[in-house]
């Protein structure tokens, strides 16, 4: 039996968006990397503006930690 991860989650969802994607990291950096590329490629959304430690912390802030 594998031991549990913990991951942290982003849900596309959780910005108010027609959309079922969710993203995962190993940490909260990674977790908000992943969003953020989903956000640019999926939805258009320019990265710089992603990029602003204000909006990355928002998008942390969406973030929930799981088992898996």
């Amino acid at each position: 039996m594998k031991p549990l991860v913990k991951m942290h989650v982003i849900a596309c969802r959780d910005f108010g968006l027609d959309c079922n994607a969710i993203m995962k990291g190993r940490n909260l950096d990674e977790a908000v990397d992943a969003a953020i590329k989903h956000g640019v490629s999926m939805h258009g959304q320019n990265v710089k503006e992603l990029q602003t430690p204000e909006k990355r912390a928002e998008i942390a802030s969406k973030a929930k930690q799981i088992e898996m």
